[in-house]
């Protein structure tokens, strides 16, 4: 099976399966069947958490589902550590008892840190990065203790001369959050480089409340050279399986970010350059104003809905 490090469980079927809730403990393939629908249900609950956050601002109901997460986690575990032991041995048991341990220490603490992150996330290009990098830390974590129960199971298989096989619900679940993870990945290789520009527009834009012709112009400046560093590596992201929306909208608002940072502010500094401003010099500004305020909220819902529709085409969410 492949290894995405969005997803916290890899999960193996050994043998026939049996009936949902017709386990023999005492049989080997039972016994591993019961703790992988223990842990299947903590995934699926995982997925859900996920396929809802990977792209929301609705941060009291992403807290919300990461309970659910940490509960039903609770719940599996409590279910897997009271079985018995299989002819002595409790090593899958316990392995997976750790591993459930494990996740839910992530999602009691670094996947809390990741929400209060998110909210803080757009303040300042530093403050994305963490937050990318708390994501992806978090995701490491629970991929190294899904590791860990792999190489239980593979020890489990072995000694009960038993084959490994992958399940085809498991395989589906795996499917769906490699999608999830992928296409996350590629928004926020657009989106990083579209925020870098954009956190140096909003300061060029806060400077105007300074009137002062230099300090504009040096934020002016600041836009250009950080579009013409940036715009040719958003060019450069390929198609996401075939789509290239997301992309182009982002490209559309950056080249707008630089039209209105060469030529609409280089108008403005220049009027501000006056010594006394006239009522027209008054008037061509307020009008450059207006104008861009118009266009951005139109290019803004564009990109916004693009950005949606990227998630809403590739995101299951069941």
């Amino acid at each position: 099976m492949k290894s995405f490090l969005l997803i916290p469980l890899l999960l193996f079927a050994l043998g026939v399966q049996a009936q949902e809730d017709e386990f023999n403990l005492k049989n080997a393939g039972d016994y591993n069947n019961f703790i992988m629908k223990e842990m299947t249900t903590a995934v699926q609950k995982n997925f859900d958490y996920l396929a809802f956050v990977v792209h929301s601002d609705a941060f009291d109901q992403m807290d919300e589902k990461r309970k659910e997460v940490v509960k039903q986690i609770v719940e599996a575990k409590d279910k897997v550590s009271q079985m018995p032991p299989l002819d002595g041995d409790t090593r899958l048991r316990d392995e997976s008892v750790e591993v459930l341990n494990e996740y839910k220490s992530a999602f009691e603490l670094d996947f809390k840190q990741i929400i209060s992150l998110k909210k803080k996330s757009r303040d300042s290009f530093e403050a994305m990065k963490e937050y990318f990098k708390a994501e992806d830390d978090a995701e490491e974590k629970l991929n190294k203790a899904t590791q860990k129960l792999r190489r239980a199971q593979r020890q489990y298989a072995s000694k009960n001369n038993m084959t490994v096989v992958d399940g085809k619900a498991d395989d589906e679940l795996e499917r769906k959050m490699g999608k999830a993870k992928a296409t996350n990945l590629y928004w926020r290789s657009v989106f990083i480089e579209y925020f870098k520009v954009s956190e140096a527009y909003d300061l060029m834009w806060d400077a105007l409340n300074q009137r002062k012709a230099s300090v504009i112009d040096n934020e002016r400046q600041k836009v250009i050279k950080v579009i013409n560093s940036t715009l040719p590596d958003i060019k450069a992201i390929p198609a996401f399986n075939g789509d290239t929306e997301f992309r182009d909208q982002t490209i559309s608002i950056v080249e707008y970010y630089q039209q209105v940072a060469d030529i609409q502010f280089a108008k403005i500094t220049e009027r501000l350059k006056k010594s006394e401003l006239e009522q027209a010099d008054i008037d061509v500004v307020n009008s450059i104003i207006n104008q861009c305020n118009a266009d951005h909220e139109r290019l803004a819902y564009n990109w916004n809905q693009a950005s949606q529709e990227l998630f809403r085409k590739n995101v299951e969410k069941e």
